[in-house]
């Protein structure tokens, strides 16, 4: 039977519940019933009753406890029974920045995540940390109304998972939210580049994937890398985008130093090693960079490319990889990210590694292996991870290399890019699905007749 109920006001019964004969019969309840309703956090005592004037997807509810609760009649509920309790929901919440400003300006974009809302149903608060009340566990935001397909603002109780889609939020935050909540936030971690790295390189799963690479803790460090490597990329641990990003090579008595995301070089002659370490002392700030081994890999038409993989966790909390994109960059330049093209992964790799459909599915399949390895190497730290684009290449001796994993709030608009709007939405979905297993009610819940 399906568990979902549109609500209605009782003006006539208090702190009480009424529901058709038959979905409570499939919930396991008795008419005039005392049990408990949750709402989020939130929970009071009620008594059910039944009554076949109602539709079976129809459910009265007493208005105090609808005001108690600030259940929003607007929205479509799924409705369940666990230990004594009727569950209305799901209620998620969406941290979309610090400040009230700045997630406004958002709210458009982020309907994109409801454009699949009958499958998710249930509360969609949109909200800032800025407008939380930690006392009173309340929180002032923007509540999807399916009626109206917009965003409703008000003040509402704390919903029961919380998905962040927004920049580093801090460990004081994150600690409130779980223990008033418990394990139900995810992406709640920053790491930078480096330490990412660390984390994969201990794993056995993924560790040959991985460039040379070392942490900049003193000049010397690119001098040595230099003698065991040709060239080298020197990038912010904590930057992103292609800025603070350099290549270095030597040319007899000269450091040649390329900006990838400008396309600039300069060449600068030293006459000795103080010379150079004096240089790398002005542009380096140790232990803010590393240091990493330049890859030869492929391009079509001068253009390097590099993979997003998209892979999440679905409604089962298992990992998936959801789609495949190539990133072909600027002619010429290095990198791949800097206003690329964006094309079909598969396609890219038929055309540019010649190979059988049988042979890019074996490629492909291996690509995909890695990726959720990965995204699991850094899940085993101790964090909640369940929304990422994994950066992989592929170099000209076809072998497969991971370049970066993106988990702070990483961006799914490459399928837009490439052309997948219908592929695009299934990506946000796949997401909410989630943030509704983890505020209590997955996606395949149904009731028994």
């Amino acid at each position: 039977m399906e568990n979902g109920i549109q609500l209605t006001l009782d003006s006539i019964r208090k702190e009480s519940l009424t529901i058709h004969p038959d979905k409570a019969k499939a919930l396991g309840i008795i008419n005039q019933q005392k049990v408990l309703i949750r709402f989020g956090i939130q929970s009071s005592p009620i008594e059910v009753y039944t009554s076949y004037d109602l539709q079976l997807n129809q459910a009265r509810l007493s208005s105090d406890i609808s005001k108690k609760l600030k259940i929003p009649l607007s929205c479509h509920f799924d409705i369940q029974q666990k230990d004594n309790e009727i569950q209305i929901g799901p209620y998620i919440g969406i941290l979309a920045g610090y400040y009230q400003k700045s997630v406004k300006e958002r709210l458009d974009d982020l309907l994109d995540y409801l454009y699949h809302y009958k499958d998710i149903r249930g509360a969609i608060l949109v909200f800032s940390l800025d407008n939380v009340d930690k006392a009173n566990h309340t929180m002032k935001g923007y509540l999807f109304n399916p009626v109206t397909n917009q965003w409703d603002e008000g003040t509402f109780p704390y919903p029961s998972a919380i998905f962040i889609k927004t920049g580093t939020v801090s460990s004081e935050w994150i600690k409130h939210f779980q223990s008033v909540m418990g394990d139900s936030l995810f992406n709640d971690f920053y790491l930078n580049k480096w330490s990412i790295h660390k984390r994969l390189a201990v794993s056995p799963h993924v560790k040959a994937y991985l460039p040379s690479s070392i942490l900049y803790e003193k000049p010397s460090d690119i001098y040595s890398f230099l003698k065991q490597y040709p060239n080298a990329i020197i990038k912010s641990i904590n930057a992103s985008k292609g800025s603070s990003i350099y290549k270095i090579s030597t040319d007899e008595h000269n450091l040649v130093i390329t900006y990838p995301k400008t396309g600039g070089t300069d060449k600068i002659k030293f006459n000795n090693r103080d010379e150079a370490y004096s240089l790398f002392k002005k542009y380096f700030e140790e232990r803010e960079f590393m240091i990493q081994e330049v890859l030869n890999l492929i391009t079509c038409q001068n253009r390097t490319i590099d993979f997003r993989v998209i892979t999440l966790k679905d409604q089962q909390g298992q990992w998936q990889v959801m789609g495949m994109f190539a990133r072909h960059g600027q002619p010429g330049n290095i990198l791949s990210n800097i206003s690329p093209m964006v094309k079909l992964g598969e396609e890219t790799l038929k055309k540019v590694l010649q190979l059988s459909d049988s042979n890019v599915e074996v490629f492909m399949q291996e690509i995909f292996h890695v990726a959720i390895e990965a995204a699991k190497a850094i899940e085993n730290t101790d964090v909640h991870f369940a929304n990422t684009g994994v950066d992989m290449a592929i170099d000209e001796d076809g072998k497969i290399w991971i370049i970066e994993i993106q988990h702070c709030n990483p961006s799914h608009n490459i399928a837009l890019k490439a052309g997948f709007a219908g592929l695009y939405y299934e990506i946000l979905k796949t997401n909410m699905l989630y943030a509704k297993k983890l505020a209590g009610f997955p996606n395949n819940l149904s009731i028994s007749p």
